[in-house]
């Protein structure tokens, strides 16, 4: 069976489910377009903190070892709590600062930051300074342990995943990363996750009735991040084509066994609604269900926007 049918046949069995509860829906993924741009992180390269440099050791299968070491140059690593400035410069393989990009997911740049213990993220755009190449925007920071992942297609290069750690001065306590939850709650709406190897989809839904008119978020009808508990590593994720809603399908390289928290974000009614998931893999691709009742939206829940349109949620 082609990965289309596959696709095509795991999403009619997930409709048929979920018509028990809330009726039948539509299953969709991004917004169809012709921009290539949109799906260019099919081949990128993940560094990480501990060996910038090497491509090799991505730790993702969709990840290619053939890209420039690149380097996430924080101007800082230790902060205060609160609202800080977090700067950085992306470095190529010289030193020097990367100062052109590719517009990928309507953006040139994503930062994502999210708390070692998985209890708090945020996704900001921040703006480029062209004349030294230094990226900023203002980001509320908590107390703790932060990974840094700036998602970038330098212009002429590969999609690729700098990563660096930053520290927040304070008192600060874990928080457990709790049982596997299949359902999230946040603002009013419900997500569900249901998953058939590396197809995952999400069902959005409010008031019992299904959501069939998700807005454009990034591109697509949904956006999601996942990341995996044991060496923080963010994988390859990637929407697949459909409509308005109500659901949304992504395709993950799950490559290894662990657990995994997964950052959904959404846009309806005009604003930008996060859901966060916990699944477990035994096995790479392995077709796991989850069942967990943890309906929380996040430990942390907020979302914040740079290039002129920055907003919380």
């Amino acid at each position: 069976m082609s990965r289309r049918q596959r696709i095509a046949a795991f999403v009619v069995a997930l409709a048929a489910v979920l018509a028990l509860a809330i009726g039948i829906g539509r299953w969709v993924g991004p917004i169809a377009t012709d921009d290539e741009d949109d799906h260019a992180h099919d081949d990128r390269t993940v560094l990480t903190p501990d060996d910038p440099d090497d491509s090799d050791d991505s730790g993702d299968a969709g990840d290619a070892a053939a890209a420039p070491p690149t380097t996430l140059d924080l101007e800082r690593t230790v902060h205060d709590a609160g609202r800080q400035r977090l700067a950085f410069t992306i470095r190529d393989a010289a030193g020097e600062p990367v100062t052109s990009y590719d517009v990928v997911h309507e953006k040139r740049l994503h930062l994502v930051v999210v708390r070692t213990d998985l209890g708090g993220y945020r996704h900001v755009h921040p703006r480029l300074d062209a004349a030294t190449g230094q990226w900023a925007v203002d980001v509320d920071l908590d107390t703790g342990s932060w990974r840094v992942y700036a998602d970038f297609t330098p212009t002429g290069g590969a999609a690729t995943i700098a990563q660096a750690d930053l520290q927040v001065a304070g008192d600060f306590t874990p928080v457990e990363l709790g049982a596997d939850d299949a359902t999230a709650e946040v603002d009013g709406y419900e997500v569900h996750l249901a998953r058939d190897g590396d197809e995952l989809a999400l069902h959005v839904s409010r008031d019992g009735a299904p959501v069939t008119d998700l807005e454009p978020h990034l591109g697509a009808y949904g956006h999601l991040v996942a990341i995996r508990a044991a060496d923080l590593a963010s994988l390859h994720v990637h929407p697949e084509e459909g409509e308005a809603g109500p659901g949304v399908a992504f395709h993950a390289a799950l490559d290894q066994a662990g657990r995994y928290r997964l950052f959904f974000e959404f846009s309806h009614a005009g604003a930008v609604h996060r859901a966060e998931l916990t699944l477990t893999a035994d096995v790479p691709g392995d077709s796991g269900h989850n069942d967990g009742t943890d309906h929380s939206g996040g430990a942390d829940d907020e979302h914040e926007e740079g290039d002129g349109d920055e907003h919380d949620h």
